[in-house]
């Protein structure tokens, strides 16, 4: 609870924005359910991002993502830093498809989700050539081990997600799909997560970002 936040001459007012990054100190009282900010700190403001529609949209998809495929309550000092690197990339601006994707990977991964990208999940057969697709197994299969349940992910995707996957979020800055190629990629993402966490999601601000990118 932080009292009187929105009042134009509180001491909180302008430090609980969208995306900001922000030291609180609480105070805690036994037999109360919520403790009560007493002061706050921003470390970082991400006011770029709240001044670019296409960016904030962006970051309230990862934030949808986080919402979605984060298990537990426990706190992780690696997403933390996960977040802020995303973050960090989003207020300097396009491209941000590249990051987005290579976030929500990176997010999987360490909520326990990891992809097999690198040998056949059901013979463990490195590097196949030409793999197969099995979002329910997990990754690549090869050609002796695929069947027709088996779908196909373009290479260029999965080569993306292999390199970034290795590298800091920045890297993927760098790295280019073909047009559609990283909405693309988003779908492969989200119908894994989908299978391996047992749920489905509709992400509300993928919508709005459609709608942005198409005015623009």
């Amino acid at each position: 609870m932080a009292k009187g936040a929105l009042r134009p001459r509180s001491g909180f007012h302008g430090k609980f924005e969208h995306f900001s990054m922000v030291d609180i100190s609480l105070s805690r009282r036994e037999n109360r359910e919520m403790d009560t900010a007493t002061e706050a700190w921003v470390r970082k403001d991400y006011r770029e991002i709240r001044n670019d529609p296409v960016g904030y949209a962006h970051s309230c998809l990862f934030v949808e993502w986080l919402l979605f495929s984060v298990t537990g309550s426990e706190p992780s000092h690696p997403m933390f830093h996960l977040i802020g690197s995303v973050l960090d990339s989003f207020a300097k601006g396009p491209p941000f498809w590249p990051v987005q994707c290579s976030g929500m990977e990176k997010v999987l991964r360490l909520s326990g989700f990891a992809m097999e990208l690198d040998r056949c999940v059901r013979c463990g057969k490195e590097s196949p050539r030409n793999p197969a697709w099995s979002p329910g197994d997990g990754g690549i299969v090869c050609g002796g081990c695929s069947g027709d349940g088996d779908g196909e992910v373009p290479a260029g995707i999965l080569a993306f997600l292999k390199k970034t996957g290795k590298a800091p979020v920045e890297a993927a800055r760098r790295i280019s799909l073909w047009k559609g190629g990283f909405k693309h990629c988003f779908r492969v993402l989200e119908e894994f997560a989908e299978i391996h966490l047992e749920k489905r999601k509709t992400f509300k601000s993928l919508s709005v970002l459609e709608d942005l990118e198409d005015d623009r």
